[in-house]
């Protein structure tokens, strides 16, 4: 990896947030409110912080911040419900001043090449610009459904989601972190992650100023089954009447999970018929989840689409390995990746009984050639690689092997990502 000139890579502790925080001022354009900065700070994972300083004073001051970059420790869910660790990566931010020079590619090579070192198989990431990031071989996990739910909307029964009990709270991360930690653990849908760091988990009570200038702060409906926690929403509401004097309030949910069926009806339910609002604006969904089933009238909540988890895989074989299949397989891969030529293979892949098993076919000719932006994408069933095909971004030279390929890395259900960070 070759650095900017006149940059060095460093680390950055929290001692240096607020320097991290200028950039990020500058990168995502507007300042901190008053008093919100402790807030951000809570949600930075201090413990992989890097930063682009300068070291030329041609670049302007010694020592200055001119990008910065972390990430979050993880387990995703793959397809088949097991959990495997990745990097989500988080405030990205180059310096306005500083655009052009190479910056962000010494970072994404040097944050590629940590998560690799640390074990992970791969690094995932929200995209405020999707272009930017798939220069570096993200492709499009997960798409997710927005809903503009409508006060008392019909939902389909579902037996049992009336003897569930809910608790609506004020969002405290002493009384509801367990509670969050418990139901993330427990999701199987591909792309969910878990909180088992202290880091991940702080951010979700991340609540600045910024965000409730209009509004309350943040709220948390829990959904219990006996004393087991089974589902969670966490919302704020606004109040307002219009020139009417209508109550025509809004609750926006920006996160949320349910284990079963009953759990998520009972959720709704709730959310959906709350004195003085009249809609819910939430996501993310994924685009098969159990409520867009349930509603009676999906039109009405106004289902809107757009792209939610971009993954890219740093260990190609150990990421393979880890997650199921849902067809037999059998069929010689070749992955196209720049920054790391091992992953390129050629690999068998071959599955049985839903397992996958991955080795080396040095010097076979491949039956499928893939770009690594592209088998990110499919990895956890949300891309089809006959779709990507059809589009021209994978190359078939056996006749029917894309076709084998695709079924076996499809899934039975959409991945999503239920966590923004």
């Amino acid at each position: 990896m070759s650095l900017a000139a006149g940059y060095r890579l460093v680390s950055i502790d929290r001692d240096r947030g607020a320097e991290m925080l200028e950039v990020d001022s500058w990168a995502f354009t507007g300042d901190f409110a008053p008093g919100e900065a402790e807030d951000w700070l809570a949600a930075i994972p201090f413990d992989r912080a890097r930063a682009m300083e300068i070291a030329d004073p041609g670049r302007g001051p010694l020592g200055e911040l001119a990008a910065v970059n972390s990430s979050y420790t993880f387990r995703m869910a793959v397809p088949g419900g097991e959990h495997v660790p990745v990097a989500g990566l988080t405030f990205v931010g180059v310096h306005t001043g500083h655009r052009r020079r190479g910056l962000l590619r010494a970072m994404m090579a040097d944050h590629l090449a940590d998560a690799r070192r640390r074990g992970e198989v791969a690094s995932a990431l929200y995209a405020a610009e999707s272009e930017i990031y798939q220069r570096f071989g993200y492709g499009l996990a997960a798409q997710q459904l927005t809903l503009r739910v409508p006060r008392r909307a019909d939902l389909r029964e579902v037996a049992g989601a009336d003897a569930l009990t809910v608790r609506l709270e004020r969002l405290s991360l002493e009384r509801h972190g367990r509670v969050m930690r418990t139901v993330q653990a427990r999701l199987a849908r591909p792309g969910t992650m878990t909180l088992e760091s202290d880091y991940a988990l702080q951010a979700r009570f991340c609540d600045p100023v910024s965000d409730h200038r209009d509004s309350e702060r943040l709220r948390i409906a829990i959904v219990e089954d006996g004393d087991e926690p089974v589902a969670y929403a966490i919302l704020r509401r606004k109040a307002d009447f219009g020139d009417d004097s209508m109550p025509s309030g809004k609750v926006t949910v920006q996160q949320h999970a349910a284990l079963t069926p009953a759990a998520t009806h009972r959720l709704w339910s709730v959310l959906a018929d709350i004195d003085l609002m009249a809609t819910v604006h939430a996501a993310p969904f994924a685009v098969d989840d159990a409520l867009v089933h349930m509603l009676v009238d999906l039109r009405s909540a106004a289902p809107r689409l757009r792209d939610n988890l971009w993954l890219r895989l740093v260990d190609v074989p150990a990421a393979l390995t880890a997650r199921s299949y849902v067809t037999p397989v059998d069929v010689v891969v070749r992955v196209e990746d720049p920054l790391f030529p091992d992953n390129a293979g050629p690999w068998r892949i071959t599955t049985r009984d839903g397992e996958g098993h991955v080795e080396d076919a040095h010097g076979a000719e491949p039956h499928v050639v893939i770009g690594i932006q592209e088998l990110s994408a499919a990895y956890l069933g949300g891309a089809s690689v006959e779709a990507l095909a059809s589009a021209g971004l994978v190359e078939e030279r056996r006749p029917g092997a894309v076709r084998a390929l695709a079924a076996a890395l499809g899934w039975v259900q959409a991945p999503v990502c239920n966590l923004f960070f």
